[in-house]
């Protein structure tokens, strides 16, 4: 395996570049059905486009990427992005593969990530969207310390039905954060 830059960590995970023997368990990751659910997306592209459109990505550095890895044993357990546009809010998402979901990472991950945004990235505040029934996205951003911003709702269709879907906003002010 080769060795990874990590540009955040704690002493279970550390927030990392990826790496090109990444993108099989990423892409695989797209294909679970929850986290389509969770993103309102379905991945509609083979794995060779997948990893030229993320190539592509790191090279106008519009989305900053980090792969979320176990300390004890280097695995792959999902991933952080950070979607930064000019005049646009700058947005972070997280992905959790399947096995390792429900027992706190994803929280971790996420103020790993947010640790990331304010400290590496210096970004003033950041964003981070999720729907109406994803509860547990709901409870996590909160633990976060994510508050609601409603005024950045924003109405979708539904990914497989069409029907009208909202994506509530939160808000994390680097002010606010506390990383504890």
């Amino acid at each position: 395996m080769s060795e990874r830059k990590v540009f955040v960590k704690n002493k279970i995970m550390s927030l990392t570049e990826y790496l090109p023997e990444d993108y099989r368990d990423l892409y695989n990751g797209w294909l679970d059905e929850e986290v389509q659910r969770g993103y309102n997306f379905k991945l509609n592209k083979t794995f060779e486009e997948y990893v030229a459109q993320n190539i592509e990505r790191e090279n106008f550095h519009f989305t900053s990427n980090c792969a979320i890895i176990l300390n004890e044993n280097n695995k792959l357990i999902g991933s952080v992005g950070v979607s930064m546009f000019p005049d646009e809010s700058d947005d972070m998402s997280i992905r959790i593969f399947k096995p390792y979901r429900n027992q706190g990472l994803g929280t971790m991950a996420f103020k790993l990530g947010a640790k990331y945004c304010f400290d590496i990235l210096d970004l003033d505040k950041i964003y981070a969207g999720c729907y109406p029934d994803n509860t547990r996205s709901m409870k996590m951003l909160e633990k976060c310390g994510f508050i609601p911003h409603p005024e950045g709702n924003v109405q979708e269709k539904h990914y497989i039905t069409g029907e009208p879907i909202i994506q509530l906003d939160f808000v994390l002010n680097k002010n606010d954060f506390k990383y504890l």
